[in-house]
């Protein structure tokens, strides 16, 4: 608790990727309000990671500063958006962050609090199989697709490469005004068919390679080349 009586909250929001469908905005949104209701101070941790097989390197800053007492709350959207890994391991993480560290954890989707006892011990472990249970299943049937192409033989690798048009990326910047990147890859992504969508990281990196000087500038007569995600 900070020294004026005031609980400390940390709110933690996670997606699996920077694909422009994917956005940890809406989840902190959420979070916001929630600190904002009950007057808490909090400070605010997003990445993107996968829950399932990443490491998570910001959650586990966080849950180091958990353990220096710098926290009395942790918040999530939804359990999922914490960890995806096996039950046994997540619920002993939990478990540790609540009666070792005496950090409350809240997910708000679930309604899920560690301060009711109930709901805890008997609620939260359903909540961690589900969501290690449908990461487990999708990778399942991500390999069993990959196993049926290549028995037919039209496999072709992964992911297609994902490919920045230069000339509408140059169009693009010549009239950006100061718009941030997620806006600048919802502009480029407008009207274009999911194959040809970007990322707005890949965006970002294509024209960091260019070596424009800031995200909110353009150099003119710079020769752009696509590049693959």
């Amino acid at each position: 608790m900070s020294q004026n009586g005031m609980l400390r909250a940390v709110v933690y929001a996670r997606c699996s990727t920077e694909e422009s469908r994917q956005d940890v905005e809406n989840q902190l949104r959420e979070l916001r309000r929630y600190c904002e209701a009950y007057g808490w101070t909090f400070d605010e941790v997003s990445e993107y990671d996968s829950a399932f097989k990443g490491t998570q390197p910001k959650l586990q800053a966080v849950l180091e500063r958990i353990r220096r007492k710098d926290y009395d709350v942790l918040l999530t959207f939804s359990l999922d958006r914490f960890s995806r890994q096996h039950p046994s391991k997540v619920n002993a993480l939990l478990d540790q962050i609540v009666y070792q560290h005496g950090c409350r954890f809240l997910s708000l989707q679930e309604g899920l609090d560690s301060q009711n006892e109930m709901v805890w011990q008997v609620i939260k472990p359903l909540f961690a199989w589900f969501a290690h249970a449908f990461s487990r299943n999708l990778s399942q049937k991500i390999k069993l697709g990959i196993k049926t192409k290549k028995e037919k033989g039209v496999y072709r690798g992964g992911r297609p490469r994902k490919v920045v048009d230069p000339d509408r990326l140059k169009a693009l910047l010549s009239t950006r005004n100061g718009c941030g990147w997620r806006t600048l890859a919802q502009r480029y992504n407008a009207g274009l068919p999911s194959p040809r969508q970007v990322s707005f990281s890949l965006l970002r990196k294509v024209v960091q390679q260019l070596q424009f000087a800031s995200p909110h500038s353009v150099t003119g007569g710079v020769k752009i080349t696509s590049t693959s995600d």
